[in-house]
């Protein structure tokens, strides 16, 4: 099979088959370092003023238990579905003490940083799967 090269460009003079191949692992070699260095790279400290993960895991939980709570009503307006998921949503704020602006910018910050994140929504999908289980043996 002809590479695209020679059929889109076929006067151009990079399309000996080694320089393809030399294009194709530079692009290898760019790719794994760029890789090598972001994984080498420690997530930064959160600022002052964010949720601790053990409190964002926990304001996490109650949020979607109250977003599937909304989904499960029944409500055939969006609307309805949008003020009510609010309420809910400000309820969980509520029971651990969180202003919505503290929650925001915490998440933001576990956002921008995977690392974190990934820890946080591990720990999250495990108490979401044990609540389920309790509830199905209740």
């Amino acid at each position: 099979m002809v590479p695209i090269y020679y059929r889109e460009h076929p006067k151009s003079t990079f399309r000996h088959p080694t320089f393809i191949i030399y294009l194709y692992n530079v692009k290898k070699i760019i790719f794994s370092l760029l890789v090598v260095a972001t994984a080498c790279v420690q997530p930064p400290e959160p600022p002052p003023g964010t949720i601790p993960k053990d409190k964002m895991i926990a304001i996490l939980v109650d949020i979607h238990i109250a977003e599937a709570k909304v989904g499960s009503m029944g409500l055939h307006s969006v609307d309805s579905m949008q003020v009510l998921y609010k309420s809910m949503k400000e309820d969980v704020f509520r029971k651990h003490r969180v202003d919505s602006t503290a929650y925001n910018k915490s998440y933001n910050f576990y956002l921008e940083n995977t690392k974190y994140l990934d820890e946080i929504y591990a720990a999250v999908v495990d108490s979401l799967s044990l609540k389920e289980n309790l509830v199905k043996t209740e």
